[in-house]
């Protein structure tokens, strides 16, 4: 009698935490589409009010200090160890996007908080024209000034606000899944009053006017990564931690292979689908051994502390590389696109950017003991 009358109260327990997690949900979304005060919404749906009228600054001690967050989103592995650097997350379900800084200490703040509206279907997007939110790690590489996209293409531009932000999609992860599609921006609104329908763009993401202008600021054009998903899941700092320690061997690993021209070490980080500049692994190693002979095996390769990121099963690693040998010298942004193969992570494509030598990149590169400077 006691055990029976256990079991049905531990069924509706779980039953109603479900109810209660459901109906949040269903809140949340029911009082945007019904275009609810922000304070009511704060009130229905959060533990303390949030005034989405303004960008959030959180993570706040009672001093006014800046406190790290105890547990980290799982996609910043690592944000680099040099120069200011932010990164962004859009979460779709919740409605919003997300800047997060990390400190000199490695652990990570969120600066501010904006609401944000994406794609009509709900879903990854896959084709050109489904009217879905892409998923997964991108790079701002534009800007693009409401009034010139204007005087281009006429007023129906204005539903792209004052700015609009470039994202490289479809980016590799993307075109070997056959996604399609093109033009998914971060972008203005021609009203504010659209900001009540939280799904209403045609896949691109879209911030107030204010908003979108106020995120200028944490933006460097291929150096921000936005990670897009449902909902951000989050680890502690110490696991990240371990993880970018593993991924940073890695890396450091790869790269002295290169460096060494041992290059069947180096070829045991590529996937056997591995593909660019037109080649596949066996062409890829054919260049590589061409070149090492070439050059004598005299090359050094050195690289500033990498950018780390995840999504789902894929990494994607950047860095400023500088490469040099007896009759060649560069110095440029690196790109690594790796994806988990068993309980690996392979190197499927890799892409380089040449960047200017300025005396900070240069800084970044010859002194791997330097913190960012906060």
């Amino acid at each position: 009698m006691i055990v029976h009358f256990y079991f049905e109260w531990r069924c509706c327990a779980v039953k109603l935490k479900f109810c209660i997690i459901k109906n949040i949900k269903f809140i949340l979304t029911a009082a945007l589409l019904l275009g609810l005060t922000k304070s009511a919404l704060s009130e229905v749906y959060l533990d303390k009010p949030l005034n989405l009228n303004k960008p959030l600054n959180v993570n706040l001690s009672n001093d006014n200090k800046v406190v790290a967050l105890n547990e980290v989103p799982s996609a910043f592995i690592s944000l680099g160890a040099y120069l200011p650097t932010h990164a962004i997350v859009v979460e779709k379900n919740l409605h919003k996007l997300s800047v997060f800084k990390i400190l000199a200490n490695g652990s990570y703040v969120i600066v501010k908080s904006y609401l944000a509206i994406t794609g009509k279907e709900q879903g990854d997007k896959k084709f050109r024209g489904d009217n879905r939110t892409p998923e997964g790690i991108y790079f701002i590489v534009g800007q693009k000034e409401g009034s010139h996209l204007v005087q281009k293409w006429g007023n129906q531009a204005k539903k792209y606000g004052p700015r609009a932000f470039v994202l490289d999609y479809p980016n590799i992860f993307d075109k070997r899944q056959r996604k399609t599609g093109s033009g998914i921006w971060i972008h203005g609104v021609d009203s504010d009053d659209r900001m009540q329908r939280p799904f209403d763009t045609e896949g691109c993401v879209a911030l107030k006017n204010e908003d979108v202008l106020d995120i200028t600021q944490y933006v460097s054009e291929y150096q921000t990564p936005v990670v897009i998903v449902d909902e951000m899941q989050v680890v502690s700092h110490d696991s990240l931690l371990k993880e970018r320690s593993k991924v940073n061997d890695m890396i450091q690993s790869w790269r002295k292979s290169w460096e060494d021209s041992e290059f069947e070490k180096y070829l045991s980080y590529y996937s056997e689908n591995f593909q660019s500049l037109g080649k596949n692994k066996e062409g890829w190693y054919e260049l590589k051994q061409k070149l090492s002979k070439l050059r004598k095996g005299e090359i050094k390769v050195e690289i500033s502390q990498p950018k780390i990121l995840s999504f789902r099963n894929q990494l994607l690693v950047e860095f400023l590389q500088k490469y040099s040998s007896p009759d060649k010298e560069d110095f440029g942004r690196k790109y690594l696109y790796l994806r988990k193969e068993g309980n690996e992570y392979k190197i499927i494509a890799e892409k380089w950017y040449a960047t200017p030598k300025g005396k900070s990149e240069l800084a970044v590169i010859n002194d791997t003991s330097k913190k960012r400077n906060d």
